[in-house]
């Protein structure tokens, strides 16, 4: 089978793993997740299945947001509560942080900056997983990677605990945010709870529980939790292929293209009876659409809205 799921994961597992508890359930190979989520983390997480493991590169290009409660007063080694916390308390002489300098230091997060992911982090370092370095005590050495931070807001305050909204592209890493913002503070933070909102397009009133997930498998309704590809896709262009162009890109051959319909980089093709057909690519030098994706092919089994 060929979909979209968009879990409501529970704190505890990892991304890994929920990948794994529906591999099992569903009795299928092929599954991946779009966009880790760190096993303390609840919310958001993108599930592809069969052939649309290859939307995942995609998918997981989609801005995120954030629901999260930082605490001050104290770091972690992982960034987090699930990591050694140890208090550093704020001069008793000093005063703790009003509601202006907590709303300044929040907006310095913002922008397009440089970000050093946690050590505690999926990010490999010659391969091997750099948390699994730290916990041998091993140095990891993690380059800085260019990260967007669109928003952070600031939902509730009451020291040494606060609410934030945080909307940021891919890779951001928003305990390296709670982190940071306890530096600028001079007090130390980390994430005590973190929910993901929302996926691009993909939010939680779209998500299942892995306890619905197996209802509906058990009961044969499972096509009532897929999500439609075109609704998974809607942030990308929608490009629509008449008979000629759509055999033509589904055997793999770029087709020519009016210029003023390649707005983005790619774009969501589909024929003209709204048939998902695959991901195409503009090369504007040539004046084309390239194949990047071609998911299409009497092995692919068609689901609702795919």
């Amino acid at each position: 089978m060929d979909g979209i799921l968009v879990i409501d994961k529970e704190p505890g597992p990892t991304s890994h793993d929920v990948v794994a508890q529906v591999r099992r359930l569903l009795g299928q190979p092929r599954v991946g997740h779009c966009g880790t989520l760190d096993p303390l983390a609840t919310g958001v997480l993108v599930i592809c299945l069969g052939r649309y493991t290859r939307l995942s590169q995609w998918l997981g290009d989609e801005d995120k947001e954030y629901q999260a409660t930082f605490v001050l007063g104290a770091t972690s080694d992982t960034g987090d509560a699930q990591g050694q916390v140890n208090p550093s308390p704020i001069d008793p002489a000093g005063p703790e942080p009003d509601r202006e300098a907590m709303l300044s230091a929040l907006h310095g997060l913002e922008g397009v900056r440089e970000q050093v992911p946690p050590a505690y982090s999926a990010v490999k370092v010659h391969g091997v997983p750099s948390y699994r370095l730290a916990r041998r005590d091993a140095a990891v050495p993690l380059a800085p990677r260019t990260v967007r931070v669109n928003a952070v807001n600031l939902v509730g305050y009451e020291y040494p605990r606060v609410e934030v909204r945080v909307e940021c592209g891919k890779g951001t890493y928003v305990r390296s945010l709670a982190v940071e913002l306890g530096e600028r503070l001079g007090c130390g933070g980390y994430v005590e709870a973190l929910r993901r909102l929302r996926a691009g397009t993909l939010d939680l009133g779209r998500a299942v529980s892995m306890d619905r997930l197996a209802r509906a498998t058990a009961n044969g309704s499972l096509a009532d939790c897929l999500v439609p590809v075109e609704e998974a896709l809607s942030g990308i262009p929608r490009v629509v292929l008449e008979a000629e162009s759509d055999r033509s890109f589904c055997h793999g051959n770029p087709v020519p293209f009016a210029t003023a319909a390649t707005t983005g980089s790619v774009a969501a093709v589909f024929d003209a009876a709204g048939s998902f057909r695959g991901i195409g690519a503009w090369d504007r030098q040539r004046g084309v659409l390239a194949p990047r994706a071609v998911l299409v092919g009497p092995e692919t089994e068609v689901v609702p809205g795919g």
